[in-house]
């Protein structure tokens, strides 16, 4: 079964799903394509170019829909141009061959053609898509800071007889499997549960370092999927508590990543957890 679900930016929701709308067969455009831009340089002497680079720019993606019956044409045909408003972002989940994948764009066209009352109104929406991969559903959040208990073994005292005994360890790394076709980019957040001095988010051999005196209750949004990246404490601006040496492209290879946590003082103190969407060329 094939399904395309839309969620607009402020909330309202459309579906194709075969109960008022369903999918013909030339159904979808650009969802399972990528084009790669690249880029070669003349060579000064002799014959042919040489690479430069290579990147793969925004694209667009189009669907198309037919209503389910020709009984309501007309309210169908008034719910889908007031739904389809290019004031507003989208959030577009298409469900094929069992796998669900979205990507968030902007409309660029709509087309929902006039037609007689008694026959099908059908509309094509094309979406421009700044990212051009389609992200996982799961954003994958993953406590690195949680509590991992480990073995013990009851003890005997004289005085009070035998008491249990146990230990917990404080883990301060995750390895992160990325299964998507290619790097992702993560959020961190960084909750104090006291006192935490210069918290420190580290990706194998990258970091983010904050130069700050964390209290209870305090959190910090380390967000690498925006461009530019952004730092918040408690919702507010904070890029300038970080330190000149942090590396804001940290980025999650394909196949397995060490995450880290440190801190000068109080990394026992510290939730931190990650959220990642793994990135596919289609679906």
């Amino acid at each position: 079964m094939i399904e395309v679900n839309f969620i607009r930016s402020d909330g309202a929701t459309f579906a194709i799903d075969g109960t008022s709308w369903r999918l013909p067969e030339e159904a979808f455009e650009n969802w399972g394509y990528i084009e790669n831009e690249i880029n070669y340089v003349e060579n000064a002497t002799g014959d042919g170019d040489y690479y430069a680079s290579s990147r793969i720019p925004s694209t667009d993606r189009t669907i198309n829909a037919i209503a389910a019956s020709t009984s309501n044409s007309a309210a169908l045909r008034k719910k889908a141009i007031k739904f389809f408003n290019p004031k507003y972002d989208f959030d577009v989940y298409v469900t094929y061959a069992g796998v669900e994948r979205y990507a968030t764009g902007q409309l660029y066209k709509f087309e929902c053609p006039n037609v007689r009352q008694s026959a099908q109104v059908e509309f094509n929406a094309t979406f421009m898509f700044a990212n051009p991969f389609l992200k996982s559903v799961d954003d994958f959040g993953k406590d690195i800071a949680q509590v991992l208990g480990m073995v013990a073994f009851p003890y005997h005292c004289p005085d009070y007889g035998t008491k249990p005994s146990g230990r917990y360890n404080f883990a301060n790394e995750v390895v992160i499997s990325n299964n998507g076709d290619v790097e992702t980019y993560c959020k961190a957040v960084i909750r104090a549960r006291g006192d935490v001095v210069n918290p420190k988010i580290i990706v194998d051999d990258k970091y983010v370092r904050l130069i700050d005196a964390m209290v209870d209750g305090d959190e910090y949004i380390i967000d690498f999927v925006n461009r530019p990246a952004t730092v918040k404490k408690n919702g507010i601006n904070a890029i300038g508590n970080t330190d000149r040496t942090s590396d804001f492209t940290l980025a999650l290879a394909v196949g397995a990543n060490t995450i880290e946590f440190d801190a000068d003082t109080g990394d026992s103190l510290m939730n931190v957890t990650i959220y990642y969407n793994e990135l596919f060329l289609g679906i």
